[in-house]
């Protein structure tokens, strides 16, 4: 895990330089678990919900549901959180941390890991499918040697 630390970040007028070195190393157990809820706590959310570009969500859990309840979604986010272009002068945003945050996700290659986690579930999902319409549409024999449709 990346261990950031406080001289890496400019402090703000609202938070000190560990605080913001506190919020990236969230980020990373937070991805690195696979986006578990258990580590969404209010204030990561409140942090987050400030950082690459997000709009408000109504709350904590709609935000969650939003972005990392299926692969599809962590995908999408992945590919917004490296587009985001870290607007801002670190001594009044969080840019500092944004820009070490996609420094780390690119150098782990996470959105090309979910991106290829994502088109196995399309795959799997759509040959069960096929089995299942296969299975359905394959004409059976019948007793006189006719073919027939189930």
């Amino acid at each position: 895990m990346h261990n950031f630390t406080a001289e890496q970040f400019t402090p703000t007028k609202w938070d000190n330089a560990q605080t913001k070195a506190n919020f990236g190393r969230q980020f990373i157990k937070f991805v690195e678990s696979d986006f578990d809820a258990k580590r969404f706590s209010q204030a990561f959310y409140r942090r987050l919900a400030l950082t690459f570009g997000h709009i408000a969500h109504f709350n904590r859990q709609g935000f969650f549901e939003t972005f990392f309840t299926t692969t599809a979604d962590k995908v999408r986010f992945l590919r917004m959180t490296l587009a985001h272009p870290c607007f801002g002068d670190p001594a009044f945003t969080y840019s500092d941390v944004e820009r070490a945050l996609q420094s780390w996700l690119l150098e782990r290659g996470l959105l090309a890991k979910h991106e290829q986690r994502l088109a196995d579930e399309t795959e799997a999902g759509e040959r069960t499918e096929l089995a299942r319409l296969k299975a359905k549409y394959e004409r059976k024999p019948v007793a006189d040697g006719s073919m027939k449709h189930p």
